[in-house]
């Protein structure tokens, strides 16, 4: 096999170790052995197939540093090593390899800085080190490979700030993935010099400064990740970059939640691009009302505005948002009732509406959304009876009606959620007996009905296995109290007190 040129062992189960003979095939150009289970080390030998090109161990359990050795591999043009169990420090010799122009390293054990060597790779097209435990501040040595189309350095431990003249320096990006580090200072204005820049993701850092107006100049973005920084000075001032954006016709997501954006939520939101699929502005200083034309964004799958000080009502056109999936808009100060409108928005899968000011009954359409997994409408002040409607979703996993004034029975049809995890009516004016067919919930862990009016005994929830957190205090129950809860072996918290209980304690388990 001496002449073999490629080697293709990808997509199989090989394991233990890669046998060190591989270094015998002195004239193999190409060698994949990605996505098997593949341990031990990376053979030092493989230095002699000097006219490598490819060398793809990708997906295995490889372990210990990469060698030293690989750096005389002059010919190699794509390294990568991605998600494997490699550890030590970046070899400052693969800066000889100066014909390559792929390397990643994502998804290791790696640590320290990254040597000045790699300066030399300038044919470098794609550099991805992501999710390691790599330090120091941004690698000086990148700022002089002006080749580069995609970065990724997120997932590690990089702090200082970025230079000013960062995007002149690396004109040619299209990815850039700066996320996960401790990175501080200002957005260099200077990357929306970019012109091909479509991703920029640098949230859960620790940046400060403004939002550059200018991202809008750049045609590309479609994914814009500014999250869980500092942004921003809650001022008027601090959201006027979304009229810029609206110039981003492929804008696909825009996430500048948890930072310090003040203002009213501009009307120019509703002009983003109809191919924005995810919107996430929560956990800021926002006030004013929901732009009325919202619903402009056909496309929108995620809404999240929760955690901000948002008032007035939803408006009409939220209605035709009809590709929705999660909207996120608790903690806020809306009001008025919840829109009837919901049943034609099939796609929901999660409703958090809960810590707002909403009034009026619960609007019986909500019934219509069949994928639904999270209704959280608690904290609000809604009012009338539970509709047997919301009680016949089938997907529903969690349902929180809490601190309402919800009057009336808890309906029988409640027995149809056979999926619930956690169920929460606490704290409302609710009457009547604690429904029977709670007892079929096998997949409830939680159970919150304190502070209603139930009467009578508690219904038998013996096969409920799963349950770690119940509350039944602050009713009027009365009977005995089941001896099987003792049995409970998930059962962390119960109250059963301020009720009308009678006859002996049990002395076992969560008692």
């Amino acid at each position: 096999l001496s002449f073999l040129r490629v080697l293709n062992l990808a997509d199989n189960s090989f394991t233990s170790t890669i046998p060190g003979e591989v270094g015998m095939l002195f004239r193999l150009q190409y060698l994949n052995m990605s996505f098997n289970l593949l341990q031990g080390r990376i053979p030092h030998s493989l230095s002699n197939c000097s006219t490598l090109s490819t060398l793809d161990l990708s997906s295995n359990q490889i372990g210990h540093e990469v060698p030293s050795e690989l750096g005389s591999l002059s010919k190699l043009v794509i390294l990568s090593l991605a998600t494997n169990n490699l550890t030590g420090k970046f070899p400052a010799s693969l800066g000889n390899l100066t014909s390559l122009q792929k390397l990643d390293f994502a998804y290791n054990d790696m640590e320290g800085e990254i040597p000045y060597d790699v300066a030399r790779l300038r044919q470098l097209v794609f550099f991805q080190i992501s999710q390691n435990g790599f330090s120091g501040v941004f690698p000086h040595a990148l700022y002089n490979i002006s080749s580069l189309e995609s970065l990724s350095l997120g997932g590690n431990s990089f702090t200082g700030n970025l230079r000013a003249d960062f995007g002149d320096l690396l004109p040619n990006l299209r990815t850039l993935l700066l996320g996960e580090n401790r990175f501080t200072g200002a957005i260099p204005i200077t990357l929306t010099n970019i012109s091909s820049l479509g991703r920029f993701h640098i949230s859960s850092n620790n940046l400060t400064g403004s939002i550059p107006l200018s991202f809008g100049k750049l045609p590309n973005l479609w994914w814009l990740g500014i999250a869980q920084n500092a942004l921003g000075k809650n001022s008027f001032t601090d959201l006027e970059f979304i009229g810029g954006l609206t110039n981003c016709t492929e804008l696909e997501f825009l996430d500048a939640g948890y930072n310090r954006l003040g203002g009213e939520l501009p009307a120019s939101t509703a002009n983003l691009s109809t191919t924005l699929t995810s919107l996430n502005m929560g956990g800021n200083h926002i006030s004013g009302t929901i732009p009325r034309d919202i619903g402009n964004l056909v496309n929108l799958q995620v809404l999240s505005l929760e955690t901000n000080m948002l008032t007035g009502e939803l408006p009409v056109s939220f209605g035709k948002l009809l590709e929705l999936q999660v909207l996120e808009m608790y903690t806020n100060a809306l009001s008025g009732e919840l829109p009837s409108y919901f049943d034609k928005m099939t796609q929901l899968q999660k409703i958090h509406l809960n810590s707002n000011s909403f009034q009026g009954r619960i609007p019986k359409s909500i019934g219509g959304c069949r994928n639904l997994l999270d209704l959280w409408i608690d904290t609000n002040k809604l009012n009338g009876s539970i509709p047997r409607e919301i009680l016949q979703i089938p997907s529903l996993a969690f349902l929180d009606l809490s601190n309402n004034v919800l009057t009336g029975s808890f309906p029988e049809e409640v027995g149809k959620l056979e999926l619930l995890v956690g169920l929460a009516a606490s704290d409302n004016k609710l009457s009547g007996r604690i429904p029977q067919t709670l007892g079929g919930f096998l997949s409830l862990e939680f159970l919150y009905l304190q502070g209603n009016s139930f009467e009578g005994a508690i219904p038998d929830i013996s096969r409920l296995v799963s349950l770690s957190n119940v509350d039944f205090s602050r009713n009027n129950l009365s009977g005995r109290i089941p001896q099987y809860l003792a049995k409970f072996p998930q059962l962390k918290n119960l109250n059963l007190s301020m009720n009308k209980f009678e006859g002996s304690v049990p002395t076992t388990g969560v008692f």
